[in-house]
């Protein structure tokens, strides 16, 4: 099983172990009463910084607005946005607070802006579009084509009209995803989040003025009130990476751009956890060109999170990240007291300390690949049972335990000597 999330919680998402307060609080009855979700709630925001609760990336801001499970004939729901400073922005629809409920995705890659364009298929490239350039994108409440092809442009699909509501099943939620905001720029890129509007029978109505302004802030309190648990994942001596598999698991709130690799660790097994990655190229910050090629990713970042808190310790993003001379990325976790000495961006080692739990969940996330790019970790999502050496070549990352003074002795000499050092070390000694 995989981390539960909360609503208001859309990093990365996993199978439901607890029902969300919020669910809890609107369901039996707050729908069927006077007054009742009409229109829907704006965008409220959530980061690691606010909340710190969902397996966040911190180098994310999210934004999540309620919707109503079905609208009258002839109604209709826009989101109105600007392109953001920003290294990646989507729309994503979900169905209700419960396991498996992600429903669509659009990226900004596949949203033309309202003066026109073309759209490149390297969905790995930061848009064309000039910052603050304006799109408009509909809410069809029908499920997403199973062929692209036959997608209508700048259409995010809902899911089909429902009025059956549950506990965990009152409304549909919509969320406004941000990567990794340029230097300077603020948490959402320095530009507005996105506003929606219904158009029914009695005309125009901006959510921002929505007549269900109660109810929102309902939901906004208990989201703020829940917290996520994982008590199912259980380190392993043997640690290793394995693939998060949405189908399989039925994952919560999962980002559908987004495809991830886990590992669960304590330090009951070791000093430290260390970890040898072939980095992607990824998009620069504008206005820099790249001399090496296009990107093979739009964005990448290793996290890890404490297992029964969900909240994130840290995270490295792609551009932060600094490489050995053979190419390769080292990345060390350790408390502060056990930090090695040459575990230093020096000395090419990327440290990130150890958080508030003895256990916790390595995650290397991955947003949307180039078509075509053998690291693409949709290729072991997709062979989940394969050894990730078969499924991503020289991209599947390695990782083991290590003792501080082995890594001192051997961080020197390769990322590859300093892997061999300590696995063969941990398997002589183990905790």
């Amino acid at each position: 099983m995989l981390p539960s999330l909360l609503t208001a919680a859309v990093g990365l998402a996993a199978s439901a172990v607890s029902v969300p307060a919020s669910a809890q609080l609107l369901g039996g009855g707050l729908l069927s009463s006077p007054g009742r979700l009409t229109v829907g709630c704006p965008f409220v925001t959530n980061t690691a910084k606010e909340r710190n609760t969902g397996f966040l990336d911190d180098n994310a801001a999210y934004g999540i607005a309620q919707i109503p499970l079905s609208i009258p004939d002839g109604a209709s729901i826009r989101i109105e946005g600007l392109y953001s400073r920003v290294r990646y922005f989507s729309l994503q629809s979900y169905d209700g607070a419960r396991a498996g409920n992600y429903i669509d995705a659009i990226a900004d890659a596949r949203i033309v802006p309202t003066a026109g364009g073309a759209l490149n298929p390297n969905v790995a490239l930061v848009p064309a579009a000039p910052y603050g350039a304006d799109y408009t994108v509909k809410l069809r409440y029908a499920d997403p084509p199973a062929n692209p092809a036959f997608r209508e442009a700048n259409t995010l699909y809902v899911g089909a009209p429902d009025n059956r509501t549950s506990p965990t099943r009152v409304a549909k939620q919509i969320i406004y995803r941000i990567y990794l905001p340029n230097p300077g720029a603020d948490a959402f890129g320095s530009t507005p989040i996105p506003r929606l509007f219904y158009s029914g029978p009695t005309g125009q109505i901006a959510f921002t003025n929505t007549p269900d302004r109660r109810q929102c802030d309902r939901i906004e309190t208990a989201s703020q009130t829940t917290r996520t648990v994982n008590p199912a994942i259980l380190p392993k001596r043997d640690i290793i990476f394995e693939p998060i598999t949405r189908a399989q698991d039925r994952v919560l709130y999962p980002n559908g751009d987004s495809n991830y690799l886990r590992a669960a660790s304590s330090q009951n097994f070791g000093d430290l956890v260390v970890i040898r990655t072939l980095p992607f190229r990824t998009p620069p910050v504008p206005p820099l060109l790249r001399s090496d090629g296009e990107p093979d990713v739009r964005y990448a970042s290793i996290c890890h999170y404490g297992l029964g808190t969900s909240e994130v310790a840290s995270c490295v993003a792609d551009r932060d990240a600094v490489a050995q001379a053979d190419g390769y990325e080292v990345h060390a976790i350790s408390t502060t007291s056990g930090r090695p000495r040459t575990a230093t961006r020096a000395a090419g080692v990327n440290w990130q300390p150890w958080g508030d739990t003895r256990s916790e969940l390595i995650v290397i996330r991955q947003i949307l690949a180039r078509p075509g790019f053998s690291g693409d970790y949709l290729r072991a999502i997709n062979n989940p049972n394969l050894p990730l050496a078969l499924t991503l070549g020289s991209y599947a990352p390695e990782i083991t335990y290590c003792r501080r003074a082995v890594f001192d002795a051997y961080s020197a000499s390769g990322s590859r000597a300093l892997m061999n050092a300590c696995r063969t070390e941990f398997a002589s000694n183990r905790r």
